[in-house]
């Protein structure tokens, strides 16, 4: 088994790296293009540096959130009784599943307040380029374990599972651009800038879609599509307007605390809570 787990690491792990090496490439042209174009004001920079801030306590809490991936993986597999063997096409499978499973996750976060309150933070800036793929919450690895426990249910192996969530993760990078347009007949199926340029839109006609990682055929399937048509304006509804990364972290949750506030009973609180980002208690019409 561990030979074939190794085969497995051998066969994505260079599509993993040569995805790394291109979207680092992307990225010093992006930055020399924004630079020609006189893209970089001081404004910009600033958001840029926000995200890098925002990213650290990602980075720092790694590990923790690491060894609840692996752990929880590991334990539910243990008590599994069937395994899917481990081979290239196995491999391709678990991306596939863990694709779909994706899908989900993020569009669970877009639907689920408590959910949204960290991934806002990744939506919460005014800018799009690849510095925004780097503002993330520290939060997210440890709640999103949770999302590919069906994986490990049907019986794939830990660590393939792992592996396909590295790939498509490492995937999204490079659509964090506008420096590519649009790409043909590559983004009737697969995830592009064009695309999740319109997921980070907070118009109306891009609210919530293209929830898609590498495959854009789930929004497609499920009514979640948007073709870009404009420019998007980037960032949430409301602007948090602050470079703060403490503040960024923190907004959403203010939010939720003042709505609590306001809840008058139980049905409401949980409402706040768990409803769709925005959502209020309906108010009763007077009859006369």
């Amino acid at each position: 088994m561990e030979e074939l787990v190794t085969k497995a690491e051998d066969n994505v792990g260079w599509i993993i790296a040569a995805i790394f090496v291109f979207s680092m490439g992307l990225a010093i042209v992006e930055f020399l293009w924004e630079w020609r174009q006189k893209k970089l004001t001081k404004w910009r920079l600033k958001e840029m540096l926000s995200s890098f801030m925002v990213f650290i306590p990602a980075q720092l809490s790694e590990k923790a959130s690491n060894a609840i991936f692996i752990a929880s993986f590991f334990l539910l597999a243990d008590i599994i009784p069937w395994q899917i063997p481990v081979n290239g096409w196995s491999l391709l499978l678990a991306i596939l599943v863990i694709d779909f499973l994706y899908y989900w996750e993020h569009r669970w976060e877009h639907e689920i307040r408590l959910l949204w309150s960290y991934h806002s933070i990744h939506h919460s800036s005014p800018i799009y380029n690849y510095t925004t793929a780097f503002r993330v919450s520290f939060i997210d690895n440890f709640v999103t374990w949770v999302f590919y426990l069906p994986a490990i249910a049907m019986g794939f192996h830990p660590l393939v599972v792992l592996l396909a969530i590295v790939f498509i993760l490492t995937y999204q990078f490079w659509i964090h651009t506008e420096l590519i347009r649009k790409m043909g007949w590559f983004e009737l199926i697969f995830n592009s800038p064009s695309h999740h340029r319109v997921h980070h839109g907070s118009d109306d006609i891009y609210l919530d879609k293209n929830y898609g990682a590498v495959l854009i055929i789930w929004d497609r399937m499920f009514g979640t599509f948007q073709e870009e048509v404009h420019q998007p304006t980037y960032g949430l509804t409301k602007q948090i307007e602050t470079i703060n990364p403490i503040k960024v972290h923190l907004f959403e949750y203010k939010g939720i605390v003042r709505d609590l506030r306001k809840a008058k009973n139980i049905k409401e609180a949980i409402g706040y809570v768990f409803n769709k980002p925005g959502w209020k208690p309906q108010t009763k019409k007077v009859v006369q």
